[in-house]
């Protein structure tokens, strides 16, 4: 901020004496201020229509015009309303100070002068008006910066607005293209396993029977992943909306104990359920729920010894549904378990054979449904899978 200089100010001094002015003069030309003079109202208003001035020292008592009348013509022109006007006055009555400040006058100093108090009141009025017009120009600085840094933020907004846009057609195109890889791929599966169908029925010869079963694996491994990996991408990218509904647990195990009914004889497995018989509602989406607990248990009979048990367990707290589905395999192994729900985590684990992706699947659902999934071995042998649920509260 600059600093109070003298020089930079012009004073109007407004005397009908020239010995006023001519003593008062010397004493702020002395001080380094700028002066002009006029010895009368008249010749005052005149200077004020050519040049406006820092600060006027009026004298009252004039003739023709007084100072009042004079201080009031100035008030009445927006342009100079807010100089500051010192009155000159050989008077004291207090009506005639009143009526100056009534008229817009900052101050006033009576005659004879006492110079260091006319001196100081110079300067104080003076070095207001100097700090108001650093103020307002820092204001104007300011307002500037606002409406730069303004023009700024809209720029801004709106490269994010066309960024947005883009996104959004963007986004359309990875829904259409998922679509179409759906389409694409398991429209020929299902002729595929629809001829294979067809074909095992009239083939009898052992070899020709083998080859079949084989490739009738392969096709059904296959599906199995495009299905997986679809619905994973899909809640990655948020594009999968749940068919929200309130769902019974009894009714998710047993059609999924069900889907799964062949697997579970093949090896002789017993499956063993404590289902909670009250609080165990939960609000879901049935199929993907379905899909989560058929890769779990699938995981369970895969690992699980012939002859060996299953144990679903449900229970309810005061704010959560828990369900825990146990085998009696070799357990998770400590690598498994640091990535057991990763994608394409590698490495040894207690899963299936498409590398993790249907429990990671898992996860991405019950994310979806605000709920937690762990696993962890179980004290006596074989892994626990932990479902976690927020209760539905009445």
């Amino acid at each position: 901020m600059n600093k109070f200089n003298p020089s930079q100010f012009t004073i109007l001094m407004v005397d009908d004496n020239p010995k006023n002015l001519q003593l008062l003069g010397n004493m702020l030309r002395n001080e380094g201020y700028q002066l002009e003079f006029a010895t009368s109202g008249p010749t005052a208003l005149a200077w004020f229509e050519k040049k406006i001035f820092d600060l006027v020292l009026l004298d009252i008592m004039m003739p023709d015009m007084s100072g009042f009348e004079v201080c009031e013509k100035l008030r009445s022109d927006h342009k100079q309303d807010d100089i500051p006007v010192i009155f000159l006055t050989a008077k004291t009555e207090k009506e005639s100070i009143l009526q100056g400040f009534s008229l817009g006058a900052q101050d006033y100093v009576t005659k004879p002068f006492d110079t260091s108090e006319l001196l100081a009141r110079v300067r104080t009025h003076l070095e207001l008006r100097f700090s108001k017009e650093q103020l307002k120009n820092m204001n104007q600085i300011l307002e500037d910066k606002v409406k730069e840094r303004t023009h700024e933020l809209q720029e801004a907004y709106h490269k994010i607005q066309k960024a947005n846009e883009e996104l959004l057609i963007l986004d359309q195109a990875k829904t259409e293209f998922l679509h179409i890889i759906s389409h694409e791929i398991r429209t020929p599966l299902n002729g595929i396993k629809g001829s294979l169908e067809l074909i095992k029925e009239y083939s009898h010869e052992n070899t020709i029977a083998t080859l079949f079963e084989i490739l009738d694996a392969s096709v059904t491994r296959l599906e199995k992943f495009l299905i997986t990996a679809l619905k994973i991408t899909q809640l990655k990218v948020g594009k999968s909306e749940l068919d929200l509904q309130a769902l019974p647990f009894d009714l998710i195990i047993n059609t999924t104990l069900i889907k799964l009914k062949h697997k579970l004889e093949k090896k002789f497995l017993q499956t063993i359920t404590y289902i909670q018989p009250n609080d165990n509602i939960i609000i879901g989406d049935f199929e993907m729920l379905s899909t989560c607990l058929t890769t779990i248990l699938d995981n369970a009979i895969n690992y699980s010894p012939e002859y060996g048990k299953i144990t679903i367990n449900t229970s309810a707290s005061e704010n959560i549904l828990t369900m825990e589905i146990k085998d009696e395999g070799p357990g998770f192994s400590q690598k498994a378990q640091e990535t057991l729900f990763s994608l394409f985590a590698p490495g040894d684990k207690h899963i299936n054979e498409n590398e993790g992706l249907e429990l990671a699947l898992s996860k991405l659902i019950i994310d979806a449904h605000s709920g937690t999934i762990k696993a962890y071995n179980s004290d006596g042998g074989g892994a626990i899978v932990k479902l976690s649920f927020p209760k539905v509260l009445n």
